[in-house]
């Protein structure tokens, strides 16, 4: 499947798809905008966190050409804030202005990840009128990669407009599976062969790119809509050393391997010629994102570091 990104070099720019189509309307952006924020976040994370995991085969010179410098690091569980804008919109698009925060935290226990999600979106519309998005967002996946739990709530200028709750479990590596909802109640949908949970969709795409591949297609879920599971066509790029001092120095951080992720997004049963919306991000292989662009079809937003905490690791 060609989304377009065979040729995107390691800029968050050169990487932003040149495509953006004229407005599908406020309800579309609104409710698109905030639904979508967590798998950036959840992706961009788990990517940098699989590729820190001792014994994935990712050391300092991984995809860099060089390693002088930086050396194998573990991911490190942490709380960040980060600042949300509008960085493009399409012509005769009704996106004014966008502004607003997203709070996030990635803990590790002994028996798998734990990610928490607040996000917050403040829309203007050249039309007029204003809107308001909160997202929130919290799952937990083993360690084997077998089982998920997740939870989402969705609002629109202070209503609730969708609430996600269950788990899912895969019957093996590379089996099918199921996902149980306990919210809406009684719903349960199967899950094809080959599926994969975050994380683990992030450990192929490693292995993917340590054959020497561009680019992987896999079916995953995420829990945060309906639309589950999605088909991704993931595309990952090391970052120059040059681009790896500026990400360090922008973080205070030291200087250790990073990578370009661009990933679209398929809903895997509508099966629709172009996807529902794409992620591109900077990640350093301690966990640690300096910038995460967002792309729908008709306006792109901009997510940018503004406060970092370490959090303890366990004592397993």
């Amino acid at each position: 499947m060609n989304v377009g990104t065979s040729g995107i070099g390691t800029d968050l720019t050169e990487a932003e798809p040149d495509r953006l189509q004229p407005a599908t309307g406020r309800a579309t952006a609104h409710r698109a905008s905030g639904r979508t924020f967590a798998r950036a976040w959840l992706l961009s994370f788990a990517i940098a966190a699989v590729l820190a995991i001792p014994g994935n085969g990712v050391g300092a010179d991984a995809g860099s050409g060089t390693g002088a410098g930086t050396a194998p690091s573990a991911l490190q569980p942490h709380r960040a804030i980060y600042r949300l804008s509008l960085a493009k919109t399409a012509p005769r698009g009704d996106v004014a202005a966008a502004d607003g925060s997203m709070f996030y935290r990635f803990a590790q226990g002994c028996d798998g990840w734990t990610v928490e999600n607040r996000t917050v979106l403040h829309l203007t519309f050249q039309s007029g009128g204003e809107a308001e998005t909160v997202w929130t967002f919290a799952s937990w996946e083993s360690a084997d990669g077998l089982q998920f739990r997740f939870y989402t709530r969705y609002e629109q200028d202070g209503e609730m407009v969708e609430r996600l709750a269950g788990r899912a479990t895969l019957e093996g590596p590379g089996a099918a599976g199921t996902v149980t909802f306990s919210e809406p109640a009684d719903r349960v949908i199967a899950l094809p062969l080959g599926t994969l949970f975050p994380a683990e969709h992030i450990r192929a795409v490693t292995r993917a790119a340590e054959r020497g591949e561009k680019s992987l297609e896999t079916v995953v879920f995420d829990g945060a809509s309906l639309d589950n599971p999605y088909l991704i066509h993931a595309v990952i790029k090391p970052l120059p050393q040059a681009q790896r001092e500026q990400l360090a120095a922008k973080t205070n951080l030291p200087v250790m391997p990073a990578w370009l992720t661009h990933m679209a997004f398929f809903p895997y049963h509508q099966r629709e010629p172009g996807p529902e919306f794409e992620i591109a991000a900077h990640y350093r292989a301690d966990g640690i994102a300096d910038r995460i662009i967002q792309y729908f079809s008709d306006f792109t937003l901009s997510v940018q570091l503004g406060e970092f905490e370490a959090l303890a690791r366990p004592d397993c």
